[in-house]
């Protein structure tokens, strides 16, 4: 298991961050931009442990300590904003837990990994809510950002299978467990079914991609 501390995922943040496609515009981040965009998706990734409907644009301005114009600027609309915190979260699993997966068998692993995602964003519902809502409705830039949370969780689950399977497979395999994978975590962050339900519905799919 590869352990990674707390300054090497700050730095690896920042270095990632310095592309223009991790903002919501074209603008190139400044060191500047990139500190003002992270501290509005701390805080609206802070509020949304309380659900959905706490993160209003003012409530995140205010707990950033700016204005909610200027989190217009980054972001333009609630569900943009989300979704961005929604990757940035899948990044930082990704991160943490990278290698952190045991066993030889491949599948064996990709279902390690399916169920560690589930239980940590399940933990809280409220949250999961929060993640998934604006991601089953996007539209506009936020279908832009909710693209790239798909590829972020494809690309979590072909990292998992590593070199074990071939290049098509795998990404075949990580794409059909990735939409499996939000359909359920939606359903749970609607309370339609348990979580328990949500981890025999991944090991289900996960054993039917294996045959």
């Amino acid at each position: 298991m590869v352990t990674v501390t707390a300054s090497e995922l700050k730095t690896a943040k920042t270095i990632r961050l310095l592309t223009p496609e991790r903002c919501s515009g074209t603008t190139e981040l400044t060191a500047a931009r990139i500190a003002r965009r992270e501290r509005i998706v701390n805080a609206a990734t802070s509020l949304a442990f309380q659900g959905y409907d706490a993160c209003q644009i003012r409530a995140v301005a205010a707990t950033a300590g700016m204005s909610a114009s200027t989190v217009y600027q980054y972001f333009p609309s609630k569900d943009d904003l989300l979704l961005a915190c929604f990757y940035e979260w899948l990044w930082d699993f990704e991160t943490e837990y990278r290698c952190a997966t045991s066993g030889t068998d491949l599948f064996q692993r990709l279902r390690q990994v399916a169920l560690a995602l589930t239980g940590r964003l399940c933990s809280s519902p409220h949250f999961a809510e929060a993640m998934v809502r604006p991601y089953l409705y996007a539209d506009g830039t936020a279908a832009t950002q909710a693209d790239r949370v798909r590829r972020q969780i494809v690309g979590i689950f072909i990292g998992s299978v590593g070199q074990g399977i071939s290049a098509s497979n795998g990404t075949g395999a990580a794409e059909i467990l990735s939409d499996v994978w939000m359909s359920n975590v939606a359903a749970f962050a609607q309370q339609r079914i348990t979580l328990g339900e949500v981890s025999e519905r991944l090991t289900r799919t996960v054993r039917l991609l294996e045959r």
